[in-house]
């Protein structure tokens, strides 16, 4: 993977709460997160992420029962316009920000990176630059962000040519993956 160069400034302070789009939940206790989208549950929801070159970074403290996820669809956001979880250096900001609002003990939270794929013919060639495609710089700032804010990343299913779909209990950390 291609390491891009620190943050200028870290991940972006938000001077008020962003308005966040929650799934609403289904009987089932269970919602689609979709691109651009922030998901934070005290209790025990499931969230299905569908991902292909995007990246989903789920959170969650064990001991709290309280995690959540993101789902988005770019690297940085380049500070034009208002900010938005469609960019992995605000989602990731914005999903720490609600998880310890939501009442999670910072020390105590992990996270898991999933996506990140390469799903275009002309970037798996053999002369591509690899690490220049979308989907690994997703995951490069999701390994950054994490690293500045010291969230332990237990797992990463990242890469790969085919896109996934991603189970995830907020309260427990498990997740299923499929392959699409």
């Amino acid at each position: 993977m291609r390491h891009q160069p620190p943050l200028k400034n870290g991940p972006p302070t938000l001077a008020e709460p962003l308005p966040i789009a929650t799934p609403a939940p289904a009987s089932s206790s269970s919602g689609l997160l979709h691109a651009g989208q922030v998901f934070v549950s005290s209790r025990g929801q499931s969230v299905v992420i569908i991902l292909g070159s995007c990246v989903a970074v789920c959170m969650w403290d064990p001991a709290q029962g309280i995690g959540g996820a993101t789902h988005y669809m770019l690297p940085t956001w380049d500070e034009k316009g208002t900010p938005s979880p469609r960019y992995g250096n605000v989602a990731i900001s914005m999903l720490l920000q609600k998880l310890l609002a939501a009442g999670a003990v910072r020390a105590q939270l992990r996270a898991k990176i999933f996506g990140g794929g390469c799903l275009f013919d002309s970037m798996r060639e053999p002369n591509a630059n690899k690490s220049q495609h979308l989907g690994c710089r997703n995951v490069d700032i999701a390994l950054e962000v994490l690293a500045k804010a010291q969230i332990p990343v237990i797992s990463t299913e990242v890469g790969g040519d085919r896109g996934q779909r991603i189970v995830f209990c907020s309260d427990t950390g498990h997740s299923l993956r499929n392959f699409l």
